[in-house]
């Protein structure tokens, strides 16, 4: 189900890192769906964005990190700002619809910054968009996902030799991994504690 808050303006939050973190597709064309995504190629295959994930993975030595989603789920959006080191306000919009995340009590800045430097050091993530592209569903498939896959968005998961090795839950140890409050401060979030000890279980079943 879409959880939107709309509002009047929509402010981008500036990432407290700036590392070399690696997203696939690298650029989304304009004319795809008026220009409207910002993370996910609802037009184009998606087996050449994991191809351009896992090319830059072999160049680098890092860790292809599937994020199987959609660009109207918000949740999709909410762990690609906690990966790339957004904290306090960051906006989300699509299709005329527009959400103010914002993340007040148990800020911490500087375990965003070492979330975002371990993500980046560690993967290469490719957006594999689920639900318009013609092949999003052929990637779980060919990835040995599919079994795995919960039906739930994002699904995120590591490769190993091109293969699933390791999924991202709800849950990590018994720890929520997931963060929700209701209410005029309504917040989509992550624990970053356990998101690092989640994707640091990714990490070592891939390697």
């Amino acid at each position: 189900m879409r959880h939107f808050l709309t509002i009047a303006a929509c402010l981008w939050a500036a990432p407290l890192w700036a590392g070399e973190g690696a997203h696939f597709p690298a650029e989304i064309s304009q004319d795809c769906r008026g220009g409207l995504a910002a993370l996910y190629d609802e037009c184009g295959s998606q087996f050449d964005v994991l191809a351009d994930a896992k090319a830059e993975a072999a160049r680098s030595g890092r860790i292809v990190l599937v994020i199987y989603g959609a660009e109207w789920c918000i949740w999709c959006h909410v762990l690609s700002a906690h990966l790339d080191g957004q904290v306090g306000i960051f906006s989300y919009q699509f299709d005329g619809q527009a959400a103010l995340l914002m993340e007040g009590e148990g800020l911490d800045p500087e375990a965003a910054k070492a979330l975002a430097a371990y993500v980046d050091e560690t993967f290469v993530i490719a957006h594999i968009e689920g639900e318009r592209a013609i092949d999003g569903d052929f990637v779980l498939r060919k990835t040995g996902a599919w079994e795995a896959y919960e039906k739930w968005i994002p699904f995120a998961y590591a490769l190993k030799d091109g293969q699933f090795a390791a999924g991202l839950g709800q849950t990590e140890h018994g720890q929520d991994l997931l963060i929700r409050r209701e209410g005029p401060l309504w917040y989509r979030g992550y624990d970053r504690a356990v998101l690092m000890q989640a994707l640091r279980r990714m990490e070592a079943a891939a390697r």
